[in-house]
């Protein structure tokens, strides 16, 4: 297989995968703020890098759930005094193009192209693992203080097909597709340094391209668009922390590991610790989930597809 073939095809199984993880994301309402930040992009910039350099790409990476996270949770928190003054399309487009400006003015910044010292990694992780939680506990609060409600978890029965679920993230599953794309490009024929490829798994098309999807659907109503808002409020905040974690455990384990002893043994490999990387991850978001289900007031009317 040539260069080309071999690049369309980590295309389209990376866009499978990230298809997989959103169909098994959708009995869990209250997961979506944190899918915002899963780290499948993460994840694919580092199995197609040599391992020697996981441990350099992750000092910028590090900052990129952060930055996107917190931009995430400004956009959700502007659209619901902006959805009321004017009509949640304006106010979705509106805020699309105000944190993609402000992306690109973080990630310009001299502190964030310098990346996180390996020796401050865990202490970076800590930090933002605590503040996180106390983000979350601060938007229950909230929510339970205005009579916010968090849709509950589907029930077996109304989960529909992965086909189904599938469908409903096609805009989603298509932005991470072209993301990717750039990404692997990117690796494969520009001499791009570890600095900028850690900046560049941290592309927020696909974060910010299902916030606009959800804000600017005008088959939905305004209250609908709000409620699915409202789902995202505490969860937001979370995925960052999940996200932090899983590219310090990553890096490092690819930095540690023995190359096995033929290149097919080593790709297989790899590509195995990738997949049970992200099972973990996504382990995690469900048990977030289910926890937030418990400390939230449930609003148990029928919710739209994801």
């Amino acid at each position: 297989m040539n260069a080309l073939g071999r690049l369309a095809v980590r295309i389209i199984v990376g866009t499978a995968i990230y298809a997989v993880i959103i169909a098994l994301a959708a009995p869990l309402p209250t997961a979506a703020g944190m899918m915002l930040t899963f780290p499948a992009l993460n994840g694919l910039a580092f199995y197609f890098s040599e391992d020697e350099r996981a441990v350099s790409i992750a000092k910028t990476m590090f900052w990129m759930p952060v930055v996107n996270g917190a931009l995430c949770a400004v956009y959700l928190l502007l659209f619901f005094p902006l959805a009321k003054t004017l009509s949640p399309t304006l106010a979705g487009w509106g805020l699309l193009l105000g944190v993609a400006v402000s992306w690109f003015a973080f990630v310009s910044r001299r502190i964030v192209r310098a990346g996180i010292e390996t020796s401050r990694q865990p202490l970076f992780a800590i930090a933002v693992s605590l503040a996180a939680l106390a983000l979350a506990a601060i938007g229950l609060v909230v929510m339970a203080h205005v009579g916010m409600a968090t849709p509950a978890a589907a029930s077996a029965a109304g989960m529909g097909s992965l086909v189904t679920a599938v469908a409903g993230s096609k805009l989603k599953i298509a932005l991470f597709a072209l993301t990717l794309a750039v990404l692997v490009t990117a690796i494969r024929y520009f001499p791009i340094s570890d600095s900028s490829r850690g900046i560049l798994a941290g592309l927020p098309v696909v974060p910010f391209g299902g916030l606009v999807s959800i804000a600017g659907d005008i088959s939905l109503s305004a209250d609908v668009r709000t409620e699915i808002f409202c789902g995202m409020v505490a969860g937001v905040w979370l995925g960052p922390p999940v996200a932090v974690w899983y590219i310090f455990c990553f890096s490092r384990f690819l930095a540690a590991r023995r190359q096995a002893a033929t290149r097919t043994a080593d790709t297989v490999w790899r590509f195995g610790a990738l997949l049970v990387a992200w099972l973990a991850t996504f382990a995690v978001f469900v048990a977030l989930a289910y926890a937030l289900n418990a400390l939230s007031v449930h609003d148990t009317t029928p919710q739209p597809a994801a």
